[in-house]
């Protein structure tokens, strides 16, 4: 890995008049307005490059979704198939079901989390499950307090309780590596 090289410092200037502490304000100023623009003109190389492959990784996030969709349609219809502990190996990838405690969802896609952030304000036992300093919803703190709360409350405020197993498949590193050297 390659090192910047950093110039050694220069030593301090002799400030005794008021002038030339005004001379190396000015400076100061200038050194700002210099790092700001070098700061802008970096935030707008790496907008164009995230937007240079915004199509291709949606295109790819959406068909990861989907055969991923395809993998864990079929371990379930062949749950058999899988070992003990719910997982199935690959020369590629393990794939299985992980035991799941309960968390907090949106009760359906026409809620969004700030409508539900919302509705929290609006009763008399959500604001505890608010953050500031923007009204977001605190699901952890809900998850952590579900035996208090009832399903209708939660309900009420656009969100339910889903419990259960969570699907994954895990892509083996060694797997990944040989796909990089390949792609290189």
């Amino acid at each position: 890995m390659n090192m910047p090289v950093i110039a050694p410092l220069p030593a301090p200037p002799e400030i005794s008049t008021r002038a030339q502490l005004e001379a190396l304000l000015e400076n100061i100023a200038e050194l700002r307005r210099e790092r700001e623009a070098a700061f802008a003109a970096q935030e707008a190389e790496l907008a164009a490059v995230r937007q240079r492959h915004r199509a291709q990784l949606t295109e790819l996030q959406n068909l990861l979704a989907l055969e991923t969709s395809w993998a864990e349609a079929w371990a379930r219809e062949h749950r058999g198939e899988l070992s003990a502990d719910g997982t199935l190996g690959f020369a590629n990838a393990t794939l299985g079901f992980r035991a799941g405690g309960p968390r907090v969802e949106r009760a359906s896609r026409r809620w969004t989390w700030s409508r539900i952030a919302a509705a929290l304000a609006a009763v008399p036992w959500g604001a505890r499950y608010l953050r500031t300093p923007e009204p977001v919803v605190d699901a952890e703190a809900i998850a952590a307090d579900l035996g208090k709360l009832s399903r209708e409350e939660l309900r009420a405020a656009g969100m339910e309780v889903v419990e259960g197993e969570q699907f994954f498949v895990e892509v083996r590193d060694d797997a990944m590596a040989d796909e990089l050297r390949e792609a290189a």
